[in-house]
């Protein structure tokens, strides 16, 4: 008999993050895949899990016999393989079958921070100036026109992976090396971007129906000469400095003014770039208080530390009231689609 819902996770494996000793994000999933199961059997309704282990011909067939009502979709995609996230989507899009969270062509292309920046600047909506080295390609001073500091990141990671106290540069020496360690350790290319100075925020999105939830801000509570960067380590390390002197405040403290213009800005990234399901905006001021988006992260993390459910919480949502939204918002591939079910 199959199940109402099945939740579709990619099962955490040894690979490039846990040799950078950026593992524990990697495992966040199966706490999510816990709140999900606590959710659904909540409300009467039955749940099966699949870890993801490959997308094969196998895999597709066996999601078209299990035919599920929906899929309810963690998958984070193989480690080493951004584009596996996407690539999960498309094979249940294939299948008919809905899902949760954002469709393939939206994964696809967030998931690439560079192409994520050209769609903003597209739509008109303000992100700081960047510039992509190749993987494996010399980095050459002509090719390289941004004012420093500037920040270094893999081109197409989430959770912070790649991002410590050095990948903030102020020369060309010191951004240099740093593009080499992404090459070498996260064999992707690297991504440099601008470095915003000022106040960081972000935003809970889902839709249909549109909701924005509450603005979060992450405030560094470090010494002055310590650079205000959202860390792997402040995110996944407890012993690590920035861990404890990274704190989130949610609801931020706003001018409704403020608060409104940051929502209104995560709504139209959201629009724009995800179009439906979930998806955690991050923004940052310039220099001159100007908010810009930083990056767009669709089916952001969802278990019990999450931001997610703290922005739910502020907005007055149970955890569980929060995922049975996110089925609400579920992808289905007609008009008469399992939606409906799970209302």
């Amino acid at each position: 008999m199959c199940s109402n819902v099945c939740i579709v996770f990619n099962e955490p494996l040894p690979g490039i993050f846990e040799a950078a000793g950026e593992g524990s994000a990697v495992c966040a999933v199966r706490d999510a895949v816990g709140v999900v199961i606590e959710a659904v059997i909540s409300r009467g309704r039955s749940v099966q899990a699949e870890p993801i282990h490959s997308l094969s011909p196998a895999l597709e067939q066996h999601l078209r016999e299990l035919n599920p009502p929906l899929v309810f979709n963690l998958f984070e995609g193989f480690d080493g393989d951004p584009e596996s996230e996407g690539e999960l989507a498309l094979m249940l899009e294939r299948c008919g079958i809905p899902f949760t969270g954002a469709p393939a062509c939206s994964l696809f292309d967030c998931v690439n921070k560079a192409k994520t920046k050209q769609k903003l600047r597209a739509l008109g909506l303000p992100t700081a100036d960047w510039h992509v080295f190749p993987a494996r390609s010399p980095v050459r001073p002509r090719e390289f026109q941004l004012s420093f500091p500037c920040v270094v990141k893999p081109l197409a990671t989430d959770a912070s992976h790649g991002i410590t106290v050095g990948s903030l540069v102020r020369t060309f020496q010191e951004m240099s090396l740093q593009v080499e360690r992404i090459h070498s350790v996260y064999d992707q290319p690297a991504m440099v971007e601008e470095f915003l100075p000022g106040r960081e925020f972000n935003v809970l999105v889902m839709g249909p129906p549109l909701r924005v939830f509450p603005v979060s801000e992450i405030v560094y509570c470090m010494a002055p000469d310590k650079p205000r960067l959202l860390t792997y380590g402040s995110k996944w390390t407890g012993e690590d400095e920035y861990y404890t002197a990274t704190v989130v405040r949610c609801p931020a403290d706003l001018t409704d003014e403020l608060a409104g213009w940051i929502q209104q800005l995560a709504v139209r990234t959201f629009t724009g770039l995800v179009g439906c399901g979930y998806a955690r905006i991050d923004m940052r001021t310039d220099r001159s208080g100007e908010v810009m988006v930083l990056e767009v992260n669709p089916n952001p993390d969802i278990g019990p530390a999450s931001g997610a459910r703290r922005q739910a919480k502020a907005a007055g949502l149970s955890h569980h009231e929060l995922i049975w939204k996110i089925i609400a918002t579920a992808v289905a591939p007609s008009p008469a689609g399992a939606n409906g079910v799970f209302h």
